[in-house]
């Protein structure tokens, strides 16, 4: 397989925050891809204002700081604009 593309990999994120919110470390888990590649999409999604990120303090599981990444009502609005994501 090769290299996925930015697009791919925000298309993937969507579609795993459509269901409900994640952490970073989460979304690396669930797309299978780097930390800093999700950091960086998700960065540039909130620019344009598809996804909310807002940081935890204290994790729930163990106790280290960490990102919340939810989808934003723009999001949600594009989302039912555009065709099902696969």
């Amino acid at each position: 397989m090769g290299k996925r593309g930015s697009y791919e990999i925000k298309k993937d994120i969507l579609r795993v925050l459509r269901e409900k919110p994640a952490t970073y470390a989460e979304l690396e888990r669930k797309i299978d891809t780097g930390y800093r590649t999700i950091k960086a999409n998700c960065e540039e999604m909130q620019d344009y204002g598809y996804i909310t990120v807002e940081r935890v303090d204290k994790h729930p599981a163990n106790g280290r700081p960490s990102f919340k990444v939810k989808l934003s009502e723009t999001g949600r609005a594009f989302l039912s604009r555009k065709a099902k994501i696969p």
